[in-house]
């Protein structure tokens, strides 16, 4: 009786051994490529504001945007201001060449994104758009980065009836590397 566990033990980290001590010395570590380092820019504590109409004071939040829970692979998110918390998971997918972002609120929001660097010759430098699943019929929606330097960019979350329309501003969001002391 104690054989047979005792073998199955053994044959499981027989399989498993050759997968950990059979990386390379000389293999880059996971994530290490190019492409890992393209939404970069974006790590880091942010103070933020945005505009909430004519005489209203301005908005604010902030955001807090690292790579410490999952190591150089995900960039975590966490978006908080008063009434409103969320957090996102991003990475890049080599297997579609694409950043995939996953976004859930407090509010019972999610959201699927993808996307990368923006296209040559647009106004914004990186962009994530809304994941349309089949029979999806709601509006269309992304949000595109404006470096301005590295210690400050703009945030839009746009919106689109369809795709032949052009892309709305529904909130913005002006951002400020936040400093100690």
């Amino acid at each position: 009786m104690f054989i047979k566990p005792l073998s199955l033990t053994i044959a499981f980290l027989l399989c498993i051994m050759p997968a950990a001590h059979g990386q390379n010395v000389d293999s880059p570590p996971p994530c290490s490529a190019p492409e890992f380092r393209q939404l970069d820019f974006w790590v880091g504590d942010w103070n933020l504001w945005y505009d909430q109409g004519p005489n209203k004071p301005k908005g604010t939040a902030h955001n807090s945007i690292t790579k410490d829970e999952y190591g150089a692979c995900v960039i975590t998110e966490r978006f908080s201001m008063p009434g409103f918390t969320g957090t996102s998971l991003s990475i890049f997918h080599k297997g579609t060449g694409l950043w995939r972002q996953t976004w859930v609120d407090d509010s019972g929001n999610y959201f699927d994104l993808a996307g990368g660097p923006a296209p040559e010759g647009a106004d914004f430098d990186f962009y994530l758009e809304q994941v349309h699943p089949k029979g999806m019929t709601s509006r269309h929606l992304r949000m595109i980065w404006q470096i301005k330097d590295e210690d400050n960019l703009v945030w839009r979350w746009q919106g689109r009836k369809t795709d032949q329309e052009d892309w709305q501003d529904l909130w913005v969001l002006y951002y400020e590397r936040a400093t100690d002391g």
